[in-house]
């Protein structure tokens, strides 16, 4: 049996999208969404805004994003990133330079 290759999505620079939405694989955000967002990847690009409840496994925000974050697993906040938002995840990695405003839970520990 094949292997299926990994699921790419590409939310391009210029693109506004407003709504709820599931993706699976991997999803970029370059552009603005607002909603709802379940997705398994989600990597946000410097420059982007997402205005949105995002639940997802590993998420990576360069960009701004204002809502709620559930991260089962790892949350990466890189340093072009602006996060106003109440975030729940499993690993949090900030780099310096970024800004946080909001509540930060932990989920617990998968065994």
């Amino acid at each position: 049996m094949k292997a299926s290759p990994r699921t790419i999505s590409i939310i391009n620079k210029g693109c506004h999208l407003e709504g709820n939405f599931d993706f699976k694989g991997y999803l970029i955000v370059a552009g603005t969404l607002k909603g709802t967002l379940n997705a398994d990847t989600v990597i946000t690009e410097e420059g982007s805004t997402i205005t949105a409840t995002i639940t997802s496994t590993f998420l990576t925000v360069a960009g701004a994003f204002r809502g709620e974050i559930t991260t089962t697993d790892t949350l990466t906040l890189l340093k072009t990133s602006d996060v106003s938002a109440c975030i729940r995840c499993g690993k949090l990695i900030i780099e310096e330079g970024c800004t946080v405003n909001g509540k930060i839970c932990a989920l617990p520990r998968r065994s």
